[in-house]
């Protein structure tokens, strides 16, 4: 019943999803077990925040007759499609297009002889496959295509933002996915981060583990760089004719919407998740580059206006004549009035929508409010019996046969009980027994030396993996082997590095360093 019950839990299976059992190298992200939590509590639809975030979790369903699940595309003959193409020898010329007979004769001759005479050639036709009956991702060309850009700036750290914002991506990911052709993942802070395809389903399993072990660090929203290169994507990826881009972010960020509009035309919407409540403070600077860099009629106009302002001040400096130089300062006045009006509407303008026009943007923008811990952390008592059992069998287990699945389970519940008793105080004496009893046979297991009767399966990079698990502050106060190994690693490269200076310079100058005493 034990084992039933650890390899049936759902805790364990989302973590197994989201990647944290696979080796890692350096710890895991803080906290990271919240995201767990989080998405617990975005799949209740009576939940305020899943309510609020139901229009961008699910994609917009095609009509009954546009239905992947009601077409059929039949096979369809060589005779029945045709591409345009050039033709190979001279016999092929009775199948040219006839417009080209109107040609003058030598220019007919030429093309002819130059093989540039254009044909219709049949091609060998497109059949799709059929709608697979799996909940499974199974990319098709006929389904919906998903571009998401991702917000990693360093404010995303604040307030479980990202913590959030990656149970978002998750959702959206694992409800959509038998409806999902290929997907496209960007990060966005300083710079726009490098693209993630998803394709096949273990593509589509690494994505949804790369998102969860973000990190944000970032100095920076570029959100029109980000749009930009988005659309730019989809322009070259044939399959994405037709696409969808979610964006999640906690910033805001000026967009020039009279440039990014056009680009991208009727085949492609945007979907915003706005995190928090951020705004933009918009001081005189702002309003100047916007005026220096925007594309907009009102900026392009008051651009025209100041330089027809400077010209007439240096008529006005080198005019000769009384009367010439009283009808220059009246031009000059009321072009100073027409930029006077227009700063103004610039200036109310921006103060108003300056670093949310991704909000106009998007045909679905919701802002969700910063999550509260107490509030995400406040279990039912359910789940607070099934966190119990599962520690339970757990340990049961440990002490019958330490596996190596079993103690990375161990690991992550270890944490992610540390994690509810510092938010749930009213539950926290009932998680505290558990917690403790993980604890001690993780450090049991963790600091034994390799080699004992009883963890003979268990090496010692598995070992270091293991600590890398465990969030750092439930052993902060051992020193892991990893990080033992990156020191002393470190330390033997600069001496490598120092060794291979001193003989350089011997073999130039003939002389030998010496290290000074009392280093």
């Amino acid at each position: 019943m034990s084992r039933t019950s650890i390899e049936t839990s759902r805790f364990f299976s989302s973590m197994e999803q989201f990647g944290f059992f696979d080796a890692v190298e350096e710890h895991l992200p803080d906290e990271f077990t919240i995201i767990y939590e989080i998405a617990r509590v975005l799949e209740d639809q009576s939940h305020a925040i899943s309510r609020a975030l139901a229009p961008v979790l699910e994609l917009e369903q095609a009509s009954d007759s546009d239905s992947p699940e009601l077409i059929t595309i039949p096979i369809v003959t060589d005779a029945k499609e045709y591409e345009a193409d050039l033709i190979h020898s001279v016999t092929e010329v009775r199948s040219i297009y006839p417009a080209q007979h109107l040609l003058p004769e030598m220019v007919f001759l030429r093309r002819l002889a130059e093989r540039s005479l254009w044909m219709p050639r049949p091609r060998t036709p497109k059949n799709f496959r059929y709608q697979t009956e799996s909940n499974r991702f199974s990319p098709d060309d006929r389904k919906q295509k998903v571009y998401i850009l991702f917000d990693t700036s360093s404010s995303m750290q604040q307030h479980y933002r990202i913590h959030l914002a990656k149970a978002i991506v998750y959702l959206f990911l694992t409800q959509n996915q038998r409806e999902l052709g290929t997907v496209f993942f960007r990060t966005f802070d300083l710079t726009v981060g490098e693209r993630y395809v998803a394709r096949d389903i273990p593509s589509y399993d690494k994505l949804i583990s790369d998102v969860m072990h973000l990190s944000a660090q970032g100095n920076g929203t570029v959100l029109q760089k980000a749009l930009v290169t988005a659309i730019e994507d989809i322009s070259h990826e044939s399959q994405l004719s037709s696409a969808h881009i979610l964006v999640v972010t906690d910033g805001v960020a000026h967009i020039d919407l009279d440039l990014v509009r056009p680009m991208m035309g009727n085949q492609i919407t945007v979907n915003t998740v706005k995190i928090g409540d951020a705004r933009m403070y918009v001081d005189s600077k702002m309003i100047e580059d916007q005026l220096l860099t925007s594309s907009s009629e009102d900026a392009v106009r008051i651009r025209e206006l100041i330089a027809q302002r400077r010209d007439l001040e240096r008529q006005v400096a080198s005019a000769s004549g009384q009367h010439r130089t009283i009808a220059l300062k009246s031009q000059l006045q009321l072009v100073q009035r027409h930029i006077d009006t227009l700063m103004q509407k610039t200036s109310a303008w921006a103060a108003e929508n300056y670093g949310s026009e991704i909000k106009e943007l998007s045909s679905v923008y919701v802002n969700v409010d910063d999550i509260r811990p107490d509030e995400m952390f406040s279990l039912p008592e359910d789940k607070v019996r099934e966190l119990e059992e599962l520690a339970d069998a757990l340990l049961a287990a440990l002490r019958d046969e330490r596996q190596v699945e079993d103690i990375k389970r161990a690991a992550i519940l270890y944490d992610h009980l540390m994690l509810l008793m510092k938010y749930n105080k009213i539950d926290a004496s009932r998680f505290e027994t558990s917690a403790n009893e993980l604890g001690e046979m993780l450090d049991a297991i963790l600091n034994r030396p390799v080699g004992t009767a009883e963890d003979l399966s268990i090496n010692e990079l598995e070992r270091v993996q293991l600590r890398n698990m465990l969030d750092v502050s439930s052993f902060q106060q051992k020193l892991s082997l990893g990080t033992l190994l990156r020191v002393l690693y470190l330390k033997a490269k600069r001496w490598w590095l120092a060794r291979r200076q001193f003989r350089a310079f011997r073999a130039l100058t003939g002389r030998t360093l010496r290290r000074r005493s009392g280093r």
